[in-house]
């Protein structure tokens, strides 16, 4: 995958289970300003990821958008203000460039239009599937973020993935 636009939370997931490098299965991250911020909240530097071959661009999405966006799509209580960021720039690659974010209501939007959206999960699974990850790799880093991450994920999604990992055997 050469790039992906990108929420907070995969990026942020991947650095706090040690795991930035399965970022690596893409060349080039798109993170709107308001993400960027978020991430210097959370000393997470966009300019230092420590991923080779790896660039992040922050683009700046104009805060009339941002509010028609929160607005006409459902109201600000549903989607975050930085959410809101992510899905405008998913729009104005006509949904063609794939999303990171592990935000459900975000994810459901972006669906609905027919994006294809990943999250920290499937990032793992993907740098395993291509070689960035070995099997003991994929396993802890997936227990890790189950059990050390920021990440809130139920026990019925931890049962799939988990069913998941014996299935790619």
């Amino acid at each position: 995958m050469p790039e992906a636009i990108s929420d907070t939370g995969p990026i942020l997931h991947m650095r706090e289970i040690g795991y930035l490098r399965a970022l690596g299965i893409f060349v080039r991250l798109i993170v709107p300003g308001l993400i960027a911020e978020e991430l210097r909240f959370y000393s997470v530097d966009l300019d230092n990821l420590g991923v080779p071959d790896l660039s992040v661009s922050v683009v700046p999405v104009d805060h009339a958008r941002r509010n028609r966006v929160l607005t006409e799509e459902g109201g600000e209580g549903l989607i975050h203000p930085a959410d809101a960021e992510v899905f405008i720039l998913a729009q104005d690659e006509g949904f063609q460039t794939p999303v990171l974010t592990d935000d459900l209501a975000l994810r459901r939007r972006l669906e609905a239009r027919e994006a294809v959206v990943t999250g920290s999960v499937g990032i793992l699974v993907r740098a395993y599937k291509t070689g960035r990850l070995t099997r003991t790799e994929l396993e802890t880093a997936v227990d890790t973020l189950f059990t050390d991450s920021s990440l809130y994920l139920n026990r019925a999604f931890l049962a799939y993935v988990r069913q998941l990992l014996v299935d790619l055997r």
